[in-house]
C-alpha cells in the first residue's frame, strides 16, 4: 500500500535532517501508531505520505514514497487525495464550509465525484461516524470532538485506502478523544482502512494499533510491537509505568 524507501528530509533553512534514511512499509488494513517526543518528526513523516512534504513545505527531500504505486515526488497532494486522506490536529483549521453536510461534500466536489455517487457517499459517511443527526448543523456550533469527526467524514467520503491522522485528539477532552479514536478503530476493523496515527498520549491510542513506529529525534525510526513500544518510550502511559515499576 505505502512504501517508504530511504527517505531523508530537511526543512528549508533547517540545520539538520528531521528524517534520516527511513525505510518502512504499510500493509493494507494495518493500524500503525507514530510515537515520539515533540520535534522528533512524527508530523513530518505523516506529511510525507500524502505529498505535503516536499510539495508544500519545500526543503531538501531524498529517497521516495510510493502510495499505491504513485511516487509522491511526481504526484502532488491533490493527485493522492483519492488514496490518502489526512486529518490534522486542529479541526477548526481544516473545515471550510459552514454546514456539516456541505463540508462532507466539499472534498468530493473538488475531485469531481459524480452527483449520484456524492449523495450515496454522504449518507455512508454520516452513518459511519454517527453524524446523521448533525447533518444540518452549523460547523461552528459543534464541539471539538464533533468537528474532528466531521473532518474524518469529509476525508472518508472520498474513499481513500489510507487514513493519516496527525495528533487528532490534542485539543480534545478525554471523552471526546476516546469517541474519535473508537470511531477510527471501527473504520479500520469494519472497512479494512489502513490507519497511520501520530499521537502523544499513548494511553489513549496504544491499545488500538497493530504496531508502532518510534521516532527518538535523531531522524531514524524503529518498528516495534506496541507492548515493546510502551515499555521503551521515555514517557510511558501511567499504567505502563506502574507495571514496569512493580515488575
Amino acid at each position: 500500500m505505502i512504501r517508504i524507501e530511504s527517505v531523508r528530509y530537511r526543512y528549508p533553512d533547517g540545520e539538520r535532517h528531521v528524517l534520516s534514511d527511513i525505510t518502512e512499509a504499510l500493509r493494507p488494513g494495518e493500524f500503525v501508531l507514530l510515537a515520539g517526543p515533540s520535534g522528533a518528526g512524527k508530523s513530518t513523516l505523516a506529511r510525507c505520505l500524502n505529498g505535503l512534504v516536499p510539495h508544500f513545505y519545500g526543503g531538501e527531500f531524498g529517497g521516495r514514497v510510493l502510495v499505491a504505486g504513485r511516487d509522491t515526488r511526481a504526484h502532488p497532494p491533490r493527485a493522492l487525495a483519492d488514496v490518502v486522506g489526512m486529518v490534522f490536529q486542529d479541526p477548526e483549521g481544516q473545515l471550510t464550509s459552514s454546514v456539516v453536510e456541505d463540508e462532507i461534500v466539499s472534498g468530493m466536489e473538488n475531485l469531481g465525484v459524480p452527483r449520484d455517487a456524492m449523495r450515496r457517499r454522504l449518507e455512508e459517511a454520516l452513518d459511519l461516524l454517527g453524524l446523521a443527526a448533525l447533518r444540518g448543523r452549523r460547523v461552528d456550533t459543534l464541539s471539538g470532538g464533533e468537528q474532528q469527526k466531521v473532518a474524518i467524514a469529509t476525508v472518508l467520503a472520498v474513499h481513500p485506502s489510507v487514513l493519516v491522522l496527525d495528533e487528532p485528539t490534542s485539543q480534545l477532552d478525554p471523552l471526546a478523544a476516546e469517541d474519535v479514536l473508537t470511531a477510527v478503530r471501527r473504520l479500520n476493523e469494519d472497512l479494512g482502512l489502513s490507519v497511520v496515527l501520530s499521537e502523544h498520549r499513548l494511553d489513549r491510542a496504544g491499545h488500538l494499533a497493530d504496531r508502532g513506529l518510534l521516532m527518538k529525534g535523531d531522524g531514524a525510526v524503529a518498528s516495534l510491537p506496541v507492548r515493546r513500544l510502551l515499555a521503551t518510550v521515555p514517557y510511558p502511559p501511567p499504567l505502563a509505568a506502574l507495571a514496569a515499576r512493580v515488575g
